[in-house]
């Protein structure tokens, strides 16, 4: 009879393991896929986007400008609060809230994704 049990619960941790093995398997094989195509960190820390060149008279007045993208650099720091506010509540609003991911939004996007819905972000 103690054999059987055991036998029973034996059967239930191996399927457990299994379990938790394979979802570690799939996840490890989501982020090798995923991340194979991501840039090396030099590289992106390397990275300077095209920006506007100006041309200035002696006096220091603007003359023309010359690029295929107008594009201007801005630092963070120059970023009105607003316009940072107005990307975060587009983007996420459990923004500050969370370390960098969101477990829900996480689960929410993966039910929306399962059931063919609309895909979305997660993170």
């Amino acid at each position: 009879m103690l054999r059987a049990i055991l036998s029973f619960f034996g059967s239930i941790f191996s399927l457990i393991c299994m379990g938790i093995f394979a979802v570690a398997l799939m996840i490890g094989a989501v982020f090798y896929m995923y991340g194979r195509d991501l840039p090396d960190t030099d590289q992106l820390a390397r990275y300077s986007p095209p920006t506007i060149s100006r041309i200035y008279s002696g006096g220091g007045e603007l003359i023309d400008e010359f690029a295929r993208e107008r594009r201007l650099f801005v630092p963070a720091e120059e970023v009105p609060d607003m316009v940072k506010q107005a990307f975060i509540s587009a983007e996420d609003k459990n923004f500050y809230s969370h370390k960098g991911y969101d477990p829900l939004g996480i689960a929410k996007a993966a039910v929306d994704a399962a059931r063919g819905g609309r895909l979305r972000g997660a993170s």
